[in-house]
């Protein structure tokens, strides 16, 4: 027991790094996870909770006029939508999720089927395409940037 050699000291660096990567990461994944619990739950401070409330952060829904240029605007749209609908559920399939290297930017990508109350009637969207971006921030991941969109059956433009 005494002085760790420069080998030694290296290692344990490296495996400090590893725990701190893994624990980051763990957390990383649950962000898009407390997104859509928001979702269901309709509780827009969970949702606030998740972006990064950047004045000229842009985002996108699935309908065409549903482009926010700013965390006012998405903030205002959601509330709205939880005032419109209740989400029964959201399954998360496909769920992809990197972190860069400096482990300050992370970047995901997901499918999600949403089943939802609307006027007293159920129903179902499938397969809207979720991916965004977050950024590490005084100790707390944030979603930057997101973009839902639904695909069209076929080909937009055959090739």
């Amino acid at each position: 027991p005494g002085k760790l050699n420069n080998f030694e000291g290296w290692a344990l660096g490296c495996i400090y790094e590893q725990i701190a990567r893994s624990a980051s990461l763990e957390i990383c994944l649950f962000i898009p996870q407390k997104m859509w619990n928001s979702f269901i739950d309709g509780d827009i401070d969970a949702f606030s909770q998740t972006m990064s409330k950047d004045e000229d952060m842009v985002t996108f829904g699935t309908d065409a006029s549903e482009r926010w240029d700013s965390w006012q605007e998405l903030e205002d749209s959601v509330a709205l939508q939880f005032d419109a609908f209740d989400v029964i559920s959201v399954d998360r399939k496909n769920k992809s999720l990197k972190i860069s290297n400096s482990g300050n930017t992370a970047w995901f990508s997901e499918t999600v089927d949403w089943e939802f109350l609307s006027n007293g009637k159920t129903e179902a969207v499938k397969d809207i395409r979720y991916t965004g971006e977050m950024e590490y921030r005084k100790g707390q991941w944030k979603i930057v940037q997101f973009h839902c969109s639904v695909g069209v059956a076929g080909q937009v433009i055959e090739y």
